[in-house]
């Protein structure tokens, strides 16, 4: 990995707890298997599943990286064997198992995407958790077909705009708002269930 430094900056958790335990380190710059893309970070998104690992009730699985964030964008600095459909320098965002609170991730390829066209890098590190999300549960789990309809959860939210693809422009869509229902799982119980529908789609986080 030609030019790329042997120590990165990355935010690391003392002990589980609020953000008062996130301290910012230095550590070795992670080391790519066949195929992964290194992405030199530009921006990580934050979502729940960061929040619930920083408190200690969401661990990492077995070999994922223990570094916080699961969403980066930047440019990929170098490849793993293995690796065709990107080149050094192409700009990415991508959905990873840990390690996006860094200088520097590592990312399986196929689980990157192309900055969209007069996207930021800064706002394209929030698409992938939302755009995988939407895309496995309607198309790959859900079977979308055309005239196809389907109930969006707390339907103001980012991920409840699937008619945005031109795939799903006959689809009609009916949304509720988020509630917080009486004997709704806590954050804390609902982990499992996120844990086992999100590790269906990708691996091997989650």
């Amino acid at each position: 990995m030609t030019g790329i430094p042997e120590q990165m900056r990355y935010i690391a958790m003392e002990a589980p707890g609020g953000p008062e335990v996130l301290r910012l380190v230095t550590g070795p710059v992670p080391r790519l298997a066949a195929g992964e893309v290194l992405i030199r970070v530009a921006a990580a998104g934050v979502n729940r599943p960061d929040i619930l690992q920083r408190t200690g009730n969401y661990p990492p699985p077995p070999g994922a990286s223990p570094i916080l964030g699961l969403e980066v964008s930047g440019t990929i600095a170098a490849l793993g064997s293995g690796v065709a459909e990107w080149r050094e320098g192409d700009e990415v965002c991508a959905l990873v198992a840990g390690g996006g609170y860094a200088e520097y991730c590592a990312a399986p390829a196929p689980q990157c995407l192309p900055v969209p066209a007069g996207l930021s890098l800064i706002d394209a590190a929030g698409i992938p958790e939302t755009f995988f999300t939407v895309w496995s549960n309607i198309f790959d789990r859900g079977g979308w077909q055309p005239v196809t309809s389907f109930l969006c959860m707390a339907g103001r939210a980012a991920s409840a705009r699937p008619q945005s693809s031109s795939r799903m422009r006959s689809a009609r869509v009916s949304s509720r708002p988020p509630a917080a229902p009486r004997n709704a799982p806590s954050a804390t119980s609902s982990a499992p269930i996120a844990r086992s529908i999100i590790g269906r789609r990708i691996s091997p986080r989650l």
